[in-house]
């Protein structure tokens, strides 16, 4: 059964994440304030994929999941070679980071901050999911996700300006509220235009994302 996005949850999450020109006055220059800017980019990284695919998949996760692992790890490589660099799917990474994680929170600020800064957004993604528990059970994990970030290339005296006072924190309440109404992570919501045609719950395979993908790209 098809469903329509709620146009609240849709809007907020599209705040962030579409790279719209900044407001004009009726005359003069574009304005935009740095924080603007940086929460602008920081919205835009995490979306990977043409703004044109025929096909959009929100993937609602939390970093300290280990079933958001198992897929990013497994499945979402080949989804990304198959279907996002083809240009047939976009994918948008919304953050979730449940209160029984005490690091998940941390692990989403210093992606989106990486992605801020640096664009770095999906490689700081990769390395969080595969170093698994090494930076949740860290005696600092504060120190290892800057040591993430540095290897990513990611400028640290901006990155760790961005962390410290909290730049990308209204992306993330934001995700929050949009991801509220599922009942765990991973959930996924595979949509055409704005409909959802699909939600997903938990990990499947590379195969069973061939079917549903193939399915919504033929009906559309």
């Amino acid at each position: 059964m098809k469903n329509t996005l709620p146009g609240a949850g849709r809007v907020l999450l599209l705040l962030a994440l579409v790279s719209a020109a900044p407001a004009r006055a009726q005359s003069g220059p574009a304005v935009e304030t740095p924080h603007a800017r940086l929460l602008r980019l920081a919205g835009e990284s995490r979306s990977k994929g043409s703004a044109n695919a025929p096909v959009l998949v929100y993937e609602i996760a939390d970093f300290q999941c280990p079933f958001c692992a198992r897929f990013a790890v497994d499945a979402f490589p080949d989804i990304d070679s198959a279907y996002i660099k083809t240009g047939k799917v976009q994918w948008v990474f919304v953050n979730l980071p449940m209160p029984s994680h005490t690091q998940a929170w941390s692990a989403s600020e210093a992606a989106l901050c990486a992605g801020a800064v640096a664009n770095r957004f999906w490689v700081m993604h990769d390395r969080l999911f595969v170093a698994g528990q090494e930076w949740v059970n860290a005696p600092d994990p504060a120190a290892v996700l800057a040591r993430y970030a540095r290897e990513a290339g990611v400028p640290m005296d901006a990155w760790q300006q961005c962390v410290a006072q909290d730049k990308v924190s209204a992306i993330i309440l934001q995700d929050v509220i949009f991801g509220s109404r599922v009942s765990g992570t991973p959930t996924f919501i595979v949509t055409v235009g704005n409909t959802a045609q699909q939600t997903i719950v938990g990990v499947k395979s590379f195969a069973e994302w061939q079917e549903v993908l193939e399915a919504v790209l033929r009906k559309r």
